[in-house]
């Protein structure tokens, strides 16, 4: 889709934190606007809430049509390579597309994004991330997933910095970016009317939100993939991932869903329902055990 990095006036060129990525709103050709902008801008208020490190997002217009504007996540002195190139230069590992769109590639599974991720720190600016380890954020950003019910974090949608002088700190993850499909955002009003009255609408959307990016996995509820990645952190890594549910579970989601001329009352019913439904099946069953559902 069409895409615009811009520089705000009198800013920087050569500065990526100073560049910012404007999205368009995306409509089908029957008219519906899909809400991938707002969802968007949600995501990266609860990230800011929650300390994940996360893209900062906001609503925009550019020449009267209505978007999202993204800040760029790497920073100056950084190099970015996607999780594709990263595994390619780690291990080794050149990772086929699936022969089904929308699927998982071949090879990109949660143990060889470990394996990739091994030594690397996490994202710079992360004060509250600085003890851990960049698979120990790459854990923080699943959990955003579950929450907001992602289910593209495919190999483009990850990467990692490389420093370019001694000056930098380690080479590490990039903060999480790129959380438009999220939310339901691709649903009708009509659809979700559907799900809010049936009695079971809503908890059955919730269980269908997989991670199904990861090869091996696309069928393992985005909760459950989360709790498996937690098995694999470090003790520092465990520790803030506790205060991360900590923080989930005393949430008010209604403070995040912003209300916008261009979204119905119903399309934030849903958000917030949906919200408050994934942050009960994290906080109650992400455990020790990795057996959440």
């Amino acid at each position: 889709s069409a895409k615009e990095w811009l520089v705000p006036a009198g800013g920087s060129h050569t500065d990526p934190t100073q560049h910012w990525l404007f999205k368009p709103a995306h409509f089908h050709q029957s008219g519906h606007r899909q809400l991938g902008d707002w969802t968007e801008m949600i995501a990266s208020r609860i990230a800011l809430h929650l300390d994940i490190p996360a893209a900062m997002a906001q609503l925009a217009q550019r020449e009267g049509v209505q978007g999202v504007l993204i800040r760029n996540v790497r920073p100056d002195g950084y190099d970015m390579h996607t999780g594709r190139l990263a595994m390619l230069d780690h291990l080794g590992i050149g990772l086929r597309h699936s022969s089904q769109s929308g699927t998982a590639s071949k090879g990109h599974t949660l143990e060889n994004i470990q394996l990739t991720l091994e030594g690397l720190g996490a994202p710079p600016e992360a004060a509250s991330w600085r003890d851990c380890s960049a698979y120990d954020a790459f854990v923080g950003h699943l959990m955003l997933d579950a929450l907001i019910a992602n289910q593209d974090r495919h190999e483009q949608n990850w990467s990692v910095l490389f420093s370019r002088s001694a000056e930098n700190a380690a080479d590490a993850l990039a903060p999480a970016y790129d959380m438009a499909a999220s939310l339901g955002f691709q649903l009708t009003d009509q659809a979700r009317e559907s799900r809010l009255e049936r009695s079971d609408g809503m908890e059955a959307f919730a269980r269908k939100g997989y991670a199904r990016r990861f090869d091996g996995d696309e069928k393992t509820s985005l909760v459950s993939f989360a709790a498996r990645a937690y098995q694999g952190c470090t003790d520092p890594g465990r520790r803030r991932i506790e205060r991360l549910l900590e923080a989930i579970a005393t949430m008010e989601f209604n403070e995040f869903v912003a209300e916008d001329p261009s979204v119905s009352v119903v399309a934030r019913r849903f958000a917030v329902s949906l919200l408050r439904i994934n942050g009960r099946r994290i906080t109650d069953d992400f455990g020790g055990t990795g057996s959440a559902n």
